[in-house]
């Protein structure tokens, strides 16, 4: 679980169990969601996908609470995504 800001509010992001599993070094993985889930917000959306050069295909929710969560589902790593 991983706490950070965006657009000034506090969120929370959370990795489902498989995507701990997956990623030892999660740190890069937290930075690139946070970075995408300040456009996410300002649409507001409800579910997101990001493409990211070194870790692949990101799937993730947003859940509104009294502190929003961002649950990151699915990671598909960049050699089974296809162009």
């Amino acid at each position: 679980m991983y706490r950070g800001m965006i657009n000034g509010k506090e969120v929370i992001i959370h990795l489902g169990k498989k995507v701990k599993a997956q990623y030892a070094d999660d740190h890069k993985l937290y930075h690139a969601v946070l970075s995408y889930g300040e456009t996410a917000f300002k649409k507001g959306q409800q579910a997101f996908g990001i493409y990211n050069d070194h870790i692949g295909l990101i799937v993730a929710e947003v859940e509104n609470h009294d502190i929003p969560v961002i649950r990151v589902d699915y990671v598909i790593e960049n050699e089974n995504v296809y162009e």
